[in-house]
């Protein structure tokens, strides 16, 4: 009978540590903030076509990257400071630029597909490192969550593959039955969205690697957990009344605490995101 109620206490405790676990990826917001606002602030022209921007707001800064000519352009406070990149083999070229994120000392992080790697500049463009991602065959989108590990949507084999900052190791795998084509890879805390140009659909999971929901449109998470939509032309707020009418011609957009960036061919513009408080 004591050896019964021991191994039903170790059950018990078991299943509370699995739920605590799951509890730490859970899809709860991290504070009780609605999104009330959307409203323009900045724009830049580039001068080139631009696949995505990325901004920084600590410290002002804004990264460009244009495939066509394998570069980053780095903007602060809206003057282009240095233009990265080329085509080339050097620590500061690329042989196949796919995709741009920010650490979390706001420097960039650019993704070549052909070398599979990812190789870290300072803000002012100064060259940092380089992180091989092994295990990868075609690593063509990008997206780090505060947690500084690497998400990477691998063409090849149509799934996202979660590495460690620490050492690149890779963690898991998941999305391989979901996924068709990915033009745009973002996360959050807790979500990980794969957003489908082509087919303009944005998949949801969670950072535990569950499939979670598929949108219509281009989806984003901010810090809150709030969702965000933009689909026809029209930014949308998941959770609160808060919209606005952006029209056509949208490219990708990203999100960086309380501003989202959009780009509109050459051009790049942001809006800030206006938040109240639950009550």
């Amino acid at each position: 009978m004591k050896q019964a109620f021991k191994y039903c206490r170790l059950v018990t405790l078991s299943l509370l540590v699995m739920l605590a676990i799951v509890g730490c990826g859970s899809n709860k917001r991290v504070a009780l903030m609605d999104i009330d606002s959307f409203s323009l602030f900045s724009s830049i022209s580039a001068g080139m076509p631009l696949q995505k921007a990325l901004y920084y707001s600590s410290n002002n800064v804004i990264y460009a990257m244009s495939a066509n000519t394998q570069q980053v352009s780095i903007y602060r406070d809206g003057q282009r400071v240095n233009v990265i990149g080329g085509l080339g083999t050097g620590s500061g070229n690329f042989q196949s630029l796919s995709d741009i994120a920010i650490a979390s000392d706001g420097s960039l992080l650019a993704l070549d597909s052909v070398t599979k790697s990812i190789k870290k500049f300072s803000d002012s463009g100064k060259p940092m490192g380089v992180l091989e991602l092994k295990g990868s065959v075609q690593p063509t989108m990008m997206a780090v969550n505060s947690n500084q590990s690497f998400f990477i949507y691998d063409a090849a084999s149509a799934e996202i593959i979660l590495y460690s900052a620490l050492d690149g190791v890779e963690q898991f795998r998941f999305g391989k039955f979901q996924l068709v084509q990915v033009q745009q890879l973002s996360c959050n805390r807790d979500y990980v969205v794969a957003y489908d140009a082509t087919g303009n659909k944005s998949h949801v999971f969670s950072t535990l690697g569950q499939y979670i929901k598929t949108d219509d449109g281009q989806s984003l998470f901010d810090d809150y957990n709030n969702g965000l939509n933009l689909d026809a032309g029209l930014l949308i707020s998941q959770m609160s009344p808060a919209s606005l009418n952006i029209g056509t011609g949208v490219g990708l957009m990203n999100i960086s605490r309380d501003a989202l960036i959009l780009v509109f061919g050459e051009e790049i513009r942001l809006l800030r995101i206006g938040y109240q408080q639950v009550r």
